[in-house]
């Protein structure tokens, strides 16, 4: 079952509920930090395979998650697009990497995500639902500072669109990260 954006007033509720007592930002509002979760990483080319981590995996290094739903063929294709830059930003030396969080019904999809890229693929489920903990949805982006904290946030919904295609959405993805300290 696809997660379902959820209305301002439950959101609120749910973010308000997320600060707790010491004033924590909203999970995708730009200085909160890397949320905690453990998730099995389900590409085989990924030096963690089989193994369950989270975005702590990746600290020392900027972060681009992008939220895919592997039955989604638009996902797909950002996910070959995206390699080809990832392997094009290691080469020219960014401290980047790329971890990508499947949605719950795209468990039986999987082989398409492994098959369009080599990053790390890490698989939600329900019982840690992350993506609802991101207060995500499908072909939302998230980069992570090198210390672990959310430096941007493009909510896909809201027409804040990550785009690998074009040369100006490539060059602006890329100036995104090296601001975030690639």
């Amino acid at each position: 079952m696809l997660i379902p954006r959820r209305s301002l007033v439950t959101g609120l509720g749910l973010t308000l509920v997320s600060f707790g007592c010491d004033g924590d930002r909203p999970v995708n509002e730009p200085g909160a930090p890397a949320p905690s979760f453990a998730l099995e990483d389900f590409q085989p080319q990924s030096a963690r395979f089989g193994e369950r981590y989270g975005t702590e995996e990746f600290e020392g290094s900027v972060l681009l998650m992008p939220l895919f739903a592997a039955w989604c063929p638009d996902c797909v294709g950002c996910a070959v697009l995206l390699d080809g830059l990832y392997q094009d930003w290691l080469a020219d030396g960014l401290n980047v990497r790329i971890m990508s969080i499947n949605s719950i019904d795209g468990r039986s999809s999987q082989k398409k995500l492994v098959e369009a890229c080599s990053f790390p693929l890490l698989q939600d489920r329900s019982d840690a639902n992350v993506w609802d903990k991101l207060l995500g949805s499908k072909d939302d982006h998230y980069i992570y500072t090198a210390d672990g904290t959310l430096d941007r946030y493009y909510d896909y919904d809201a027409g804040q669109r990550v785009d690998p295609l074009s040369a100006a959405g490539k060059a602006a993805l890329r100036e995104a990260l090296v601001s975030a300290g690639a």
